[in-house]
């Protein structure tokens, strides 16, 4: 299997009109808490129903069969951790970091895992940046960088855009290579983010 999307957490502090679904949205007091505590205690749950290998098989490109590889060869697949949005306050330290953790625990004997961790970006800080390398995240994934979005109309999107890139890029995150095809991007080395 090549990627598996997994929502983590129903909470979101922003509140976009064209959202697929209602549960994205901003949660306060005990609302808050529940769903919280909902997304902690499914998350060993999810984690223990992944497959125990997340790989899959892809043609080989013509520079690896002429270096005597075959046909096929088993590349590590993905995990996009997605929510609403997974940096909130409350989600943050109590789900993404201990889910992070046992996900690289999960995989760690069976060639890794490449994580993903879907952002709307503008709750990003140097040390949440560091915090996410350091539990092995191999791309940050910012969304919403559009007119569609709440505060992205305009020029404003540009401007939030080059802060988070510059931020990423101080903490050893550099931008996925834009024009790679699916292959070359499957094999490409992280930290890497890429916006959308």
């Amino acid at each position: 299997m090549e990627s598996i999307y997994y929502v983590l957490c129903w909470h979101c502090h922003r509140r976009c009109k064209h959202c697929y679904e209602d549960r994205f949205r901003p949660y306060i007091r005990e609302e808050l808490a529940g769903v919280v505590a909902e997304a902690k205690a499914n998350a060993p749950r999810v984690i223990a129903n992944l497959p125990e290998r997340l790989t899959y098989r892809e043609a080989a490109t013509e520079e690896e069969r002429a270096a005597g590889s075959e046909l096929f060869i088993e590349r590590i697949g993905k995990i996009i951790l997605s929510g609403g949005d997974v940096l909130t306050e409350p989600v943050r330290e109590a789900v993404l970091y201990p889910t992070l953790a046992a996900i690289r625990e999960k995989y760690a004997a069976q060639g890794g895992v490449r994580v993903v961790v879907q952002t709307t970006g503008d709750l990003l800080t140097p040390t949440i940046i560091r915090e996410l390398v350091d539990l092995g995240v191999w791309t940050i994934s910012v969304s919403g960088m559009d007119d569609f979005h709440v505060g992205m109309e305009g020029d404003k999107k540009i401007t939030l855009a080059e802060k988070i890139a510059a931020m990423l890029e101080e903490g050893g995150v550099r931008k996925a290579d834009p024009f790679a095809d699916r292959h070359e991007r499957g094999i490409e080395q992280g930290p890497l983010y890429n916006m959308f």
